[in-house]
Formats: structure tokens, sequence, C-alpha cells
């Protein structure tokens, strides 16, 4: 079978290497990479059921054939998907896949004294990591994920064309929320037309549940939908991932139910988010420390007193993603020491939440920075909002 690739076997074989130096440089002498999203941008390997179930693609600084190590009902995917030619398998619930993993990782370097984990990983549970150390022997263990995300938060011209294609989606969606968001119909049924129309764009999979709430619900930032029916005149506001081959872009968005004006306090929200909003888009570009994208959108914030409401990141990386999530490492707060470079995508978005008058507003998109600032590739982003 020919492995399904979405790129040239080339990339993924610069990738590797840069994992390699990466590994070299942390003084690493074995790594185990275990998290679903790196497993796919280094080899191609797709499967979302690595972040329950432990699998492995373990390999050196050196140039030994990368070795994956996955449960046997998934080997046909990982043949089929990925340029990994080394598989070995176990079965769930009878084998032990954390000594399988340690004997492998001791047999690629019998000396190792610093093993490299994805300690993040889900899979990477208190009791695995211990089952590995017992098996393995004595090792320092470090964790290469941060240096992995690093490596993904900059897309190249090709992933950015999986990401403008995922934003296609989601617009298809945000347009069917507007479409369908009429007084009398359910939050449930109007995300069942969002993730519809998203599937009939062509959508894969959503790495998290729709994010839909309406009238007093919108306080609820990251709320689902339940039975309640839209009223005229209600603001409701929707987050969902429009996915292609794995590669996320949010769309967000506020309405306002047509039939009946908003409530002047959730207009009045909405106007301050956009101009926070506006404030952080008129500094994106490349070069520009994320720390100075936020400051301004604060400003505007502590300019109405409002300093309170803002409960969210301002800007979070966006990539690769496997359900439960769709982040990467780029972050886009006060506290952050990223710079943002040509090819970085992330959502910018405000989330505003008043709970003494039970409004909560949301906007903004997932953009890509450019040599001339940034592209909007989902998501309303700066937009009036819409009530008909």
């Amino acid at each position: 079978m020919t492995p399904e690739l979405i790129l040239p076997v080339s990339h993924y074989a610069e990738r590797v290497e840069r994992l390699r130096r990466s590994l070299a440089a942390m003084s690493a002498d074995v790594a185990m990479i275990t998290l679903p999203a790196s497993q796919y941008w280094l080899t191609g390997y797709d499967t979302f059921l690595g972040a329950q179930i432990p699998q492995a693609i373990i390999l050196t600084p050196g140039n030994d054939e990368p070795t994956l190590v996955v449960w046997d009902a998934d080997v046909a995917i990982a043949r089929g998907t990925s340029v990994l030619q080394d598989i070995r398998t176990f079965r769930y619930g009878v084998d032990q896949p954390a000594e399988l993993m340690a004997n492998v990782a001791r047999h690629k370097a019998p000396d190792a004294r610093r093993v490299a984990l994805e300690l993040s990983a889900s899979a990477m549970t208190f009791s695995f990591v211990r089952a590995f150390e017992a098996a393995f022997g004595s090792a320092e263990l470090v964790d290469v994920g941060p240096a992995l995300g690093r490596m993904r938060v900059v897309k190249s011209a090709a992933e950015i064309s999986l990401m403008r294609a995922a934003g296609a989606h989601a617009r298809a969606g945000l347009a069917a929320a507007h479409r369908h968001a009429q007084p009398g119909i359910t939050e449930i049924e109007l995300a069942g037309e969002i993730e519809y129309a998203m599937r009939r764009s062509g959508s894969d999979y959503y790495s998290i549940p729709t994010e839909l709430t309406s009238g007093p619900r919108t306080v609820f930032g990251h709320g689902t939908p339940t039975a309640r029916m839209l009223a005229a005149g209600d603001i409701m506001h929707v987050e969902i991932g429009g996915v292609e081959r794995r590669y996320n872009c949010v769309g967000v968005q506020t309405f306002a139910v047509p039939g009946a004006k908003p409530p002047e306090a959730a207009l009045r929200l909405y106007d301050v988010a956009l101009r926070c909003l506006r404030a952080g888009l008129e500094r994106l570009g490349p070069g520009i420390p994320a720390p100075d994208v936020e400051a301004p959108a604060l400003d505007v914030l502590r300019g109405e007193g409002l300093g309170d409401v803002f409960k969210m990141r301002f800007g979070y990386g966006v990539g690769i993603g496997y359900p439960p999530s769709w982040l990467e490492p780029l972050q886009i707060t006060r506290a952050s020491a990223d710079i943002l470079e040509r090819g970085m995508t992330f959502v910018m978005h405000v989330c505003l939440i008043d709970e003494a008058t039970s409004t909560g507003v949301l906007v903004g998109g997932t953009y890509a920075i450019t040599d001339g600032g940034h592209e909007l590739l989902s998501g309303a982003g700066d937009v009036e909002i819409k009530s008909d």
C-alpha cells in the first residue's frame, strides 16, 4: 500500500533531522514521541487513539531507523498513512506497551542516560511513566515536547494552504450559523446545521465540541449547546473548528437573533470587544513581540473600566490538532516570550463576559503572519454584529 501522505517524503525526512538535532542539543540519547500531532507532523502517522493509548515513535540523535510501537489494531493505519518502515505491535489489554517501548529504546541506545519524552501527552500518565522507568532502568527523563512544539508553530507554504482550506470549512459553519439563527430554533438544532455545513464543505472531524450559547447563557465562555430556544433579539456566540487533514482553523462570531433589538448592554460590550481586537490587529506583523500585540487591547479595556471582564488569552497557536485539542504552544499574552514570525498561525480573539448583565460576547478569528502583516484565515474577524 502506498501511504496517503499530504506532503512529499522529503518534508518528513527534514523534520526528523530537525528533531535529531534538537535531541543532540539537549543531550538526549533516545526519544519517545507520543503526542499524535507530533507523530503526524514528523511522519504522517494519522491516528487519534494515541491520545488515550500509549503509542510511540522511538529514535536517537543518530541515523537509526525510527521505530513505531503501536497497538496492533492500528498497524494498517500506520502502514497506510506514514513513512515509517519499522513498526512493532502490542496487544491492547494483554501486552505491556511500556515494557516494549523501554526494550526498543534500550536496544537503540544501550548506554542511554537521558531519555526524552513528550511529557504533556495525555497517554503519558503517571503510571505509564513509572512502568517505563522500571523497565528501562536508570535514566534521567527530560521533556522534548516544548522543542517539538516550537518546530511546529511556523508553517510551511504547504501547511498554510491546508490552514486556508480549514478556514473555508469554518467560514461555511459561520455562514450556516448566521442563516439559521432564527427565533424558535434550539441551540442544539443550530449546532447541527453548523456541523452539517462544515462536513458538507469537506471538514474533518471536530477537535472540540461546537461551542454555542445564547441569551443569558452567553456568559459561559466555553459553553456547549442545549435545548434552549433562541428568541428574537438574543445575543449568541459560536466557536467552531474547520479541519483540513488535521490542520485546524477556528471560527468565532457573535450574532444577534433577528426580530428585535439586542440588549444595549450586549451592544456596548461588543463595541468594546471589537475595538480591543482592532487594537491588536494593528500590531500584528513579523518581528513583533507577542506582549506588544495584547497591550493596546488591554489599554482599551482599562479605558472603559472593564479590566476584569477579559478572562481569556488574547491569542494562542493553532495547527495540527487531535481531539480533545487544537492548541499549539504559541501564546499572545502579556507574559509571553514569543516573537511573531512569518508562517505562524493563531487564534486572536476577545471574549468579554459581564455576569452582572448575563452577557458575553466573542469576536476574532484565526490569523497567519505574512511578510506584509497578517491574513485572516477563518472567523468573522473585524466585523460589526450581524442581526439580519
